[in-house]
Formats: structure tokens, C-alpha cells, sequence
């Protein structure tokens, strides 16, 4: 190998690594300011390089370089991205109440607008549309809970049943306990609306009166019977049949 070769060798290297140190310098700062996307592709652009030349230059120490801080640049990506995810994970498993749900919507609400501000930054679209199907949720339960105490049993039985068959497929634990809990309030209240009337109904007439099967009115019964505030004084199974309290207090 001639000397005039060795050098227009030495010299090529020498670009290459001068090269790879500016793109490690560009790295540095788009991972100052948390721009993980555009550090990524200028590691990408490293390395290929470097898989450009391996075979002509020893470049093993500066392939390894590059690979760290691409793993080190991931690790950091996943760790700021994860902080959104917990929180979101977190709020799912808030338990929820009426009472409750209005600042409840203001925490999701703050989580959104900040997924929103940085949903390129960190790749949260996904949670970014998880986000907007709870909303969308959310703001169904909201209205029945609005609504339900005051319209006729039929139809507000007829908005809870429907959210919980269109909420079936969709995986928010706090949404499905609250609008069971409000479901079971609107059966209370119809139960406690017959003690008011009768003085006993057979199982089979509230069924037909709830438009529920006489098995899951005797559930509900079980569920009322030892409450000290319900409308049931005494359930006898031999024949069915369901005696009211008449000195009741209001239980919702």
C-alpha cells in the first residue's frame, strides 16, 4: 500500500469520524431539549453510516458508541412517555361516585391537554385516543347520572342498560362500577316507589313491572332485604312473594 493511499485512507476516516462527531453533537442537544424523535433519526443516520464503512475502517468503537446512546436515548423516550401512560392507568382505577365524577373529568381533562401538547414528542397518539373514548364515556354516564333519578323508570333503565351493552367492549373498570352502583340505585328507587303503592307484589308482577327476569329480581331482593333502610320488610320463597315496609326512609 502506497504511502499517497494510506493517507487518502487516513483522510477518509478522518471525515468519517469528524462526521459522526457532528451528528453526536446534534444528538446532545435535541436530547437537551427532550426532542427524542429527532435525536433517533440522526443515530439512525450515524449508524448507517457506520454500517456503510465497517468493512473498510475500524469503526467497531464508534458502532458501540452509537448503539448506547440509541438505547440510552430509547430508555429516556419510554421513561418520559411512560409518565403520561401511569397517570392514565392510574386515573382508570379511581373508584368513582356521583358525587365525584365532575372533578374527576377535570383531572382526565388536565391529563388531555397535556397529551395533546406533546403528542408527537413522546408517540401518545394511542393514548391520545384512548383519552378521547373515555371522554366520549364519560360524558354518556355524566348524562345519565343528570337524568336518571327524574325520568320515568322505562327510559332511564333503557340509558343505563344501553351504556353498559355499548361499554361492554371497551376496558374502563370505573365506568362499569359506577353505572352498575346507578343502575342498582334506579332499582331501588322503582322498588321503593312500589312499597309506596302495595302493600306485596309476587316476584313474577315486580318482574313484569321492572321488565327484569323474576331470578334477577330475587338477587336484587337478596341485595335489599338486610339493608336497614329498604323498602322490603319480608321476602317468603315458598310462594314468592315480596311484603313491603311501609315506613320507609329514603335510601338514595
Amino acid at each position: 500500500m502506497s504511502s499517497d493511499h494510506k493517507f487518502d485512507r487516513y483522510k477518509q476516516k478522518k471525515e468519517i469520524i469528524e462526521e459522526l462527531d457532528f451528528y453526536k453533537s446534534i444528538i446532545l442537544k435535541k436530547m437537551d431539549i427532550d426532542d427524542f424523535n429527532s435525536a433517533l433519526i440522526k443515530i439512525e443516520s450515524a449508524l448507517t453510516l457506520l454500517e456503510e464503512y465497517k468493512t473498510e475502517f475500524d469503526l467497531e468503537k464508534e458502532t458501540k458508541e452509537f448503539s448506547e446512546i440509541r438505547q440510552n436515548v430509547l430508555s429516556e423516550f419510554d421513561s418520559h412517555r411512560n409518565i403520561y401512560i401511569r397517570r392514565y392507568t392510574n386515573l382508570r382505577k379511581e373508584i368513582l361516585t356521583e358525587a365525584n365524577l365532575e372533578n374527576f373529568i377535570k383531572l382526565l381533562a388536565m391529563l388531555k391537554n397535556e397529551v395533546d401538547d406533546n403528542l408527537n414528542q413522546y408517540n401518545l397518539h394511542d393514548l391520545h385516543d384512548d383519552i378521547n373514548t373515555y371522554f366520549t364515556f364519560i360524558k354518556k354516564l355524566y348524562t345519565i347520572i343528570s337524568s336518571y333519578k327524574i325520568l320515568n323508570y322505562n327510559d332511564a333503565s333503557g340509558k343505563i342498560l344501553s351504556f353498559i351493552k355499548e361499554s361492554s367492549h371497551v376496558n374502563f373498570p370505573n365506568l362499569k362500577v359506577l353505572v352498575t352502583i346507578i343502575y342498582q340505585n334506579l332499582l331501588f328507587i322503582q322498588i321503593e316507589s312500589m312499597a309506596k303503592n302495595y302493600e306485596k307484589l309476587s316476584v313474577n308482577e315486580i318482574s313484569e313491572k321492572m321488565s327484569i327476569s323474576p331470578d334477577k329480581i330475587e338477587d336484587l331482593i337478596n341485595l335489599l332485604i338486610n339493608n336497614p333502610k329498604s323498602p322490603i320488610k319480608k321476602y317468603t320463597q315458598y310462594n314468592r312473594e315480596v311484603i313491603f315496609n311501609k315506613r320507609i326512609k329514603k335510601i338514595i
